[in-house]
């Protein structure tokens, strides 16, 4: 008889996630992972081979949840612009109350990116996905409705700024810079 998963996968994987975003791949330990997520090491190689799966499947976590909420805000109600901008102060919010944790693809791309191949597919997989939320959050201005070009020019502005603030944020760059940027990149929506 199969021996059942003894555990929730995605409160695993929410838990390795915050190991991986605060540690990246190689400053995170097996006992890191072990004590965040309450699971043995032969619990969690049940499920996943090797620490770069948990690695990987916890980037695809994380890109299921943040393509949500930023698809929740960006389809919710009011104009493109309100809607950006509800995007754009949750970031700020985060930031000037001092979590400055960055953005775990933009973590992922810096540190795994340019010696992992796996990582970044997965990382330009989901900036594909937010990006396509991005032109969709952008599809009911007038403007954009009648010129779709301008829109993807838009949302690719608006995703470069939006991710920007996100490293910014972990770089600890002044909460006015972030601000600036913002309300720049939502005023010409």
């Amino acid at each position: 008889m199969a021996r059942l998963r003894e555990f929730d996968i995605d409160e695993a994987l929410d838990a390795m996630m915050g190991v991986f975003w605060r540690e990246g791949f190689e400053g995170a330990s097996m006992q890191d992972i072990e004590a965040e997520t309450g699971l043995n090491k032969q619990s969690l190689y049940r499920v996943f081979p090797d620490k770069r799966a948990m690695y990987l499947a916890a980037l695809v976590r994380y890109e299921e949840i943040a393509a949500a909420e930023t698809e929740a805000v960006l389809t919710g109600e009011g104009t493109a612009q309100e809607r950006f901008r509800r995007l754009f102060d949750g970031v700020l919010g985060l930031a000037a109350k001092g979590e400055r944790s960055g953005c775990f693809l933009c973590n992922a791309a810096a540190d795994q990116g340019q010696q992992d191949k796996e990582t970044t597919e997965r990382v330009a997989a989901a900036m594909r996905r937010i990006e396509k939320i991005f032109r969709a959050g952008l599809a009911d201005a007038p403007r954009y409705k009648r010129d779709p070009k301008a829109c993807e020019e838009k949302a690719a502005s608006l995703i470069a700024v939006y991710f920007g603030l996100r490293v910014l944020t972990k770089a600890n760059a002044p909460l006015r810079l972030l601000k600036e940027a913002a309300a720049d990149a939502v005023a010409g929506i």
